[in-house]
């Protein structure tokens, strides 16, 4: 599909990771016309001066009779008409793009305060499972489907990579217990990559996966105590 723009547009489907935009864009050389008028045809005919008939007297003269001036015709000149202008086939280059802008993402996590050592807290993204990118680009329409992967950094050198967002509590997809009270950085890296289709035509778009950062800081208090008699 990029390579041939025989039948269609050729349709590229690619990331930019500096600048974390999904970019679509499509190239066509489609045929024209172009009127080339030929040049006005340059006459240089000039009529020839007809010769000067001097009167003849209208007087009879002896045995000689009247002589008779014969006058020779020319038909008038027809100008030509200019030709028709010559058509001449040529390419129009034809291109357009469309970028999308990948949406950002905050780490959330529950509870939100008096977490506590040895209870599980319940973390997630607000960034969808799903990013899909239905436009039409030169007449020709394109479907780009991109899946994030999240890695998750606890801050305490814990670590954790799925698939999912996860989500509040009862969902306990990424859930961590602290051991320690204290204060805690937690990283999120999400990285997304994807596959595009147009035409019946299915390829992994290219330019690299777009990795998203996210920092969040929780503080974990010492949990409680239990006294046994």
């Amino acid at each position: 599909m990029s390579a041939n723009c025989a039948l269609g547009p050729c349709v590229q489907v690619y990331t930019d990771p500096t600048t974390h935009q999904l970019i679509i864009k499509a190239n066509q050389n489609r045929p024209g016309t172009t009127l080339v008028p030929h040049p006005r045809p340059v006459h240089n005919y000039r009529p020839k001066p007809r010769p000067i008939v001097k009167p003849i007297p209208r007087t009879w003269i002896p045995y000689k009779p009247v002589p008779i001036v014969h006058r020779t015709y020319k038909p008038p000149v027809k100008k030509k008409k200019s030709p028709v202008a010559k058509v001449i086939t040529t390419a129009l280059s034809l291109s357009d793009q469309i970028t999308r802008l990948l949406p950002g993402s905050n780490i959330l996590y529950q509870p939100k305060s008096d977490a506590v050592t040895g209870v599980p807290v319940y973390f997630w993204s607000d960034t969808n499972s799903l990013f899909q990118v239905a436009t039409t680009i030169l007449g020709v329409g394109v479907n780009v489907i991109m899946n994030p992967s999240f890695a998750w950094d606890f801050g305490d050198g814990t670590t954790f990579t799925t698939s999912s967002a996860g989500g509040p509590y009862p969902d306990a997809t990424i859930t961590h217990s602290y051991k320690s009270a204290g204060t805690y950085t937690i990283n999120l890296s999400i990285s997304w990559v994807g596959s595009w289709a147009a035409q019946g035509v299915v390829a992994p778009v290219l330019g690299g996966a777009i990795v998203q950062n996210a920092t969040a800081s929780i503080q974990v208090l010492p949990g409680p105590t239990d006294f046994t008699r």
